[in-house]
Order: C-alpha cells, then sequence, then structure tokens
C-alpha cells in the first residue's frame, strides 16, 4: 500500500501570523513594517553586499549603513526577548583592501544594541 504523500504548506506572498511559509516579493522594509513586535525566535537575512553586482545598486557606503540600520531595526523589534539575528554581511572592497562589513566602523554603528556571540569569516582561495 502507497503512502500518501504530504500535503505542501501554502506559500504566501503577505505576512499573517498562521502563515507558515511567506515569500515576499518586494522591500523587506515593506513587508517588516506590518510584522508585530516580538513575534520571531530567530531572523536570518543575507542583505545585499554593496558590491555593484549585476541583482544590486551599489550606493555610497554611508547610504549603505544607513538602509542596513533601518532594516536591523525592524529586524530587531520583531524578534521576541530571547530572540536571534543571523546576518549574512559581505565585504568592503576599497582600492585593493577587503575589510568585512561587520569590522567597519560605521556598520558596527548600525545597532549598538547587538552582542556578536560568534562570526564566521569565509575563506578566499586563489
Amino acid at each position: 500500500m502507497k503512502s500518501a504523500k504530504p500535503s505542501l504548506p501554502e506559500i504566501s506572498t503577505v505576512f499573517a501570523p498562521r502563515q507558515r511559509i511567506v515569500v515576499f516579493p518586494g522591500d523587506c522594509l515593506e513587508l517588516l513594517r506590518v510584522i508585530p513586535d516580538a513575534t520571531f525566535q530567530l531572523v536570518v537575512t543575507s542583505p545585499p553586499y554593496n558590491l555593484g553586482k549585476e541583482y544590486e545598486r551599489r550606493v555610497h557606503p554611508d547610504h549603505y549603513v544607513e538602509q542596513q540600520r533601518q532594516v536591523i531595526r525592524e529586524c530587531v523589534r520583531t524578534l521576541k526577548p530571547s530572540g536571534s539575528i543571523c546576518w549574512e554581511v559581505g565585504n568592503f572592497v576599497d582600492d585593493g583592501a577587503i575589510v568585512p562589513q561587520d569590522r567597519r566602523e560605521n556598520t558596527r554603528r548600525a545597532e549598538p544594541r547587538f552582542n556578536c556571540r560568534g562570526r564566521k569569516a569565509p575563506r578566499f582561495w586563489k
């Protein structure tokens, strides 16, 4: 006897507390602003790296940090008090120098309440 295939959860494009999966095709700030405070236990995000790749528009580093500040504040607001954020950031490259975004002074000031408990740095091979 064949077992019945489990049904897949519906994928929504708008946030609703009962939705298990939401794929929002737009500006993350629009989505975050409709989510109630203290909703999530975990936020995982991989924002644009601001490198000028084909799928992103490179902006001045100060503007990039301000954009990230807004997103981080909204992510923090949506976190439960015991929650965590995994914020995947890339590297800032200027005149050949490679500096991880989270090590740049203006990036660390984006959300001073963060207590960084771990860091995973990629390896570069030639």
